[in-house]
């Protein structure tokens, strides 16, 4: 939302009732969600991106405009999209801030790769698919208050498993042999 300060009369100009979403901790487009995405694709990540920054919700009509929009953060600039995603991932909350830009359609023009996990079942060792396994693990080194190399390592630790799953029958269960150099070679691919 959108507030202005005037120096010369200490008032707060508040046209789009921003004091109140600052109040109930909400996310919203100012006018038309539509339009502003049109001029800035980018504003759907930073909205993403503010709200596990901030502990705040997405308003549900700017939510919906993200969906309706989200291929046109195809036409935003690696390095634009780079910056928000690690300012997500140093957030206290990375793993919400990565499920709301998957749920909203984003995460599949940011980071496909990430999109394989989900509903890759892994072996009876592991209790999670491997999506909510990657966000789980990253929100553990966020909670730790881990540095960025050390969360980033976290997010990609296994993104090579939906690559190299198989099934073996002797075990009855799924192996992954392999993942780790597919994955390096993955997530070196990605940050490169």
């Amino acid at each position: 939302n959108a507030m202005a300060y005037e120096p010369s009369t200490s008032e707060i100009i508040d046209i789009f009732d921003g004091k109140k979403d600052l109040k109930n901790k909400v996310i919203r487009a100012v006018g038309e969600a539509n339009e502003r995405f049109r001029e800035d694709a980018l504003r759907m990540l930073r909205a993403v991106r503010l709200a596990c920054e901030l502990g705040f919700v997405v308003a549900d009509e700017t939510a919906k405009a993200i969906a309706q929009n989200a291929t046109l953060i195809k036409e935003i600039s690696a390095e634009r999209i780079r910056d928000e995603f690690l300012k997500m991932i140093e957030s206290p909350e990375p793993m919400s801030g990565l499920a709301l830009t998957q749920k909203l359609g984003l995460l599949k023009h940011i980071i496909p790769e990430l999109e394989e996990g989900i509903g890759c079942k892994q072996n009876s060792d592991h209790t999670y698919e491997v999506f909510e396994h990657l966000l789980r693990a990253l929100q553990h080194s966020a909670t730790r208050k881990w540095e960025r190399e050390v969360r980033l390592a976290a997010l990609f630790h296994d993104i090579g498993k939906p690559r190299t799953r198989e099934w073996l029958k002797e075990k009855s269960d799924y192996t992954f042999y392999g993942h780790d150099v597919i994955g390096a070679k993955m997530a070196k691919n990605m940050l490169g």
